[in-house]
């Protein structure tokens, strides 16, 4: 699947699978390199102002300058990341309405969700394998 992701949805893709629970290493470690892969580049970060900051609480956040604008980047992905990029969205605990200039766009490249499920994707388009 391709999907095409401004900076907006590629830092806050980021930071949803970062709370996404993986049951295991081996999935743990294809999220890191999902993340990896959509992760903007040092010039993209100088481009838009990206920085880290840490909260007097120790929690570290990212900032960046909304103005700032870098061209969409078009991502050939397998349909295991889509499955984890689904399952992040899904599971996102809040999703604020201001998100919308970058949630909308986003979810609407994804595979729907199952009518009457909530907002688990459809297992036909997920090739969710059976164990």
């Amino acid at each position: 699947m391709t999907l095409n992701l401004d900076q907006q949805q590629r830092l806050n893709l980021i930071a949803m699978l970062d709370a996404l629970e993986c049951g295991g290493r081996r999935e743990a470690f294809a999220v890191c390199r999902l993340q990896e892969k959509i992760d903007l580049s040092e010039a993209e970060r100088d481009s838009i102002g990206w920085r880290k900051m840490r909260a007097q609480d120790g929690r570290e956040f990212v900032l960046w300058n909304n103005n700032g604008s870098i061209q969409p980047k078009e991502y050939d992905l397998a349909q295991e990341d889509v499955n984890r990029i689904c399952r992040a969205v899904d599971q996102y605990r809040v999703v604020l309405g201001r998100d919308r200039v970058w949630w909308e766009p986003l979810t609407a490249q994804l595979p729907p969700p199952v009518e009457g499920d909530g907002d688990k994707p459809e297992e036909s388009s997920l090739n969710v394998k059976q164990l």
